[in-house]
């Protein structure tokens, strides 16, 4: 009887705890709740508020970032200079933001010189695609993995230097001649920009300059007296 008589009391509070409940739109009125977080599940209000906070500490610590250092508050007179402070302490930090503002500035002129993407692109130095940075680099590796694989079996396939008709394939004619040619203003002796050197990577570079040395060194037929003229790269 008694524990029942407990029960009833606690339901009559918890009925008047209820009625005096502030209704939803004073909650909102208030800036208690909002208004679009009314439809809305807890768990994806909770995220959006965590976010909100990322975001505000974000913008604060650029704030902070950019928030102006003692010694400049002190020379755009903002701050006092205490004549208890050391001048050896202020002459340091001044020292150190004029060290800044000179690395600024040339950080500055630095990145005025900085080549443009069109110029990084004309040397091969950057590649001209349109696609996702993550897909070129993918797309140039296997580029690179189908050059290497066509060079080797290039290399691999290539005649013996025992076979006497690869040993007639370069003759050297006795008679020289001497003929006239076009100036250079007349006709453009530039490269083509297709051409295969502009394609090939260092390591494809090393790679031929290596097995040059070694035909120059082990293959190439060359007088006894003549081996120390023989220009290796």
């Amino acid at each position: 009887m008694v524990e029942t008589q407990g029960l009833q009391d606690k339901v009559l509070e918890l009925g008047k705890k209820l009625s005096k409940r502030t209704e939803r739109d004073d909650l909102v009125q208030r800036n208690i709740l909002r208004e679009d977080e009314l439809s809305v599940s807890p768990s994806i209000i909770q995220a959006k508020m965590a976010l909100e906070k990322e975001k505000a500490n974000e913008a604060l610590n650029r704030k902070l970032a950019r928030r102006p250092s003692k010694v400049d508050l002190k020379l755009r007179n903002i701050l006092r200079v205490d004549s208890s402070e050391s001048l050896d302490q202020s002459a340091t930090g001044l020292e150190k933001s004029i060290n800044f503002d000179e690395r600024s500035a040339k950080l500055k002129s630095c990145l005025k010189r900085r080549p443009e993407k069109s110029e990084l692109e004309g040397v091969n130095i950057l590649k001209a695609t349109d696609i996702d940075p993550s897909l070129a680099a993918t797309q140039e590796r296997l580029k690179r993995a189908q050059l290497e694989l066509s060079l080797d079996h290039k290399l691999r396939d290539r005649p013996n230097e025992e076979n006497p008709i690869v040993r007639r394939a370069l003759e050297f004619n006795e008679t020289v001649e001497v003929v006239t040619t076009f100036r250079k203003s007349e006709y453009n002796r530039k490269p083509d920009s297709n051409a295969t050197f502009r394609k090939l990577t260092p390591s494809m570079k090393v790679h031929i300059r290596e097995e040059l040395n070694a035909f120059k060194k082990h293959e190439m037929e060359v007088h006894e007296q003549s081996l120390r003229n023989t220009c290796f790269h």
